[in-house]
């Protein structure tokens, strides 16, 4: 409590906040991803998909199951459609329910740009690390 000393009156210190970015994240194997939630264009689910291919028209459509484990994922739960940074819109089919998170700036960072160029994702732009108990989470962000 901090007193006032012109009013003679006790105010809660007003607490700091640190800049946060919400991301929906989603798992494929062992890799946690995240797309910003001002990015995300929809969350189409299976169900939805199987009635309505139109639903994904114009969209590019990237398997990451299929790049990281070589194995394609035959029946998604959803597609993740968000915007890339070249305004193009992208759909990654995921088989986790997607979560929102709030992540503080000051745990993310650029990837290098040869990462980028030369991962075999080659869509990650920055990596975010939270100090989850002892282990840390390391999440790939997508879209920026």
């Amino acid at each position: 409590m901090l007193i006032d000393t012109i009013t003679a009156k006790w105010s809660e210190p007003i607490a700091q906040s640190t800049p946060e970015i919400e991301l929906i994240i989603f798992d494929i194997g062992e890799v946690k991803f995240g797309i910003p939630i001002t990015k995300i264009d929809r969350i189409i689910s299976n169900t939805h998909l199987d009635q309505d291919y139109t639903l994904i028209e114009n969209v590019t459509v990237i398997d990451l199951h299929d790049r990281l484990t070589g194995i394609p994922i035959v029946n998604p739960t959803a597609i993740a459609i968000f915007t890339n940074s070249q305004q193009q819109l992208i759909g990654i089919p995921i088989n986790t329910v997607p979560t929102i998170l709030a992540i503080s700036f000051d745990l993310i960072r650029t990837l290098p740009h040869e990462f980028r160029i030369t991962s075999p994702l080659g869509i990650a732009s920055h990596l975010a690390i939270l100090p989850v108990s002892m282990t840390p989470t390391t999440i790939l962000i997508l879209g920026n």
